[in-house]
Order: structure tokens, then C-alpha cells, then sequence
């Protein structure tokens, strides 16, 4: 039970996570409501980080027959991970390349994250 509860909290933070890439639109830096949700950016993705590997511990092990899964949940995790401790030196790489790194890295993360949910579900 709480595998599955810590899998949807999961869920939950990638896509607030995956909202911030929408901070680009002119219309939504107008709202404050945005920019502070865009401030707990970094906070949800350390939690998202976490929240993973807690969910990945719990969900079991290969003796569950769902081998897809775990191979797509570790590497959506691994991938989480770099992605976090690339955004440690943010302040020591160019911006552009830092930026296009994250969000190269994001959107990986987020594909695995999908397929892995699909195995998950189907499997």
C-alpha cells in the first residue's frame, strides 16, 4: 500500500516538477501564484528524488516477474539523480548549457518515468 502511495506522490512532483518548463511563457510569468510555485522548484525535486527511492525499495524485487519495470524505474532514477547533482553547480556552468543539460536530462526522466508506469501497469 504505501509503494503505491509513494508512487503517485511521485507522480505528483515530476509534473509540478515538469510545470516549471511552462515559466518560459510570457503569460504566466505575469502571475505571482507561477512564481512562487516556481520557487519550490528544487524543494519538490530533492522530495521527487527521494520519494523514488523510497518507492523503488518498497515496490519489491525481480521475483515479482516485472523485470521491464524495475529496469525502467531504475533508470528513470538514475537519470533523476544525475539531474539533481547537475543542478548543484548551476552557478559554475554557463546558463545556456546548464539549462539545455536540465532540460534534456527532465524530459528523459520523464519519458522513463512513463514507460515505467506503463510496464508497471501492464506487466
Amino acid at each position: 500500500m504505501s509503494g503505491k502511495f509513494l508512487s503517485i506522490i511521485s507522480i505528483i512532483l515530476l509534473i509540478f516538477c515538469m510545470l516549471t518548463l511552462l515559466k518560459r511563457s510570457a503569460s504566466l510569468q505575469k502571475h505571482r501564484a507561477f512564481k512562487y510555485l516556481a520557487r519550490l522548484h528544487a524543494p519538490c525535486g530533492i522530495l521527487l528524488l527521494i520519494t523514488g527511492l523510497s518507492h523503488g525499495i518498497l515496490a519489491g524485487n525481480a521475483a515479482d516477474g516485472n523485470v521491464a519495470a524495475m529496469i525502467t524505474g531504475k533508470l528513470a532514477w538514475m537519470l533523476l539523480l544525475l539531474l539533481t547533482i547537475l543542478a548543484l553547480p548551476k552557478r559554475k556552468i554557463r546558463h545556456t548549457l546548464w539549462q539545455k543539460m536540465h532540460i534534456i536530462l527532465a524530459v528523459s526522466v520523464f519519458i522513463f518515468t512513463i514507460v515505467h508506469v506503463g510496464f508497471a501497469a501492464i506487466l
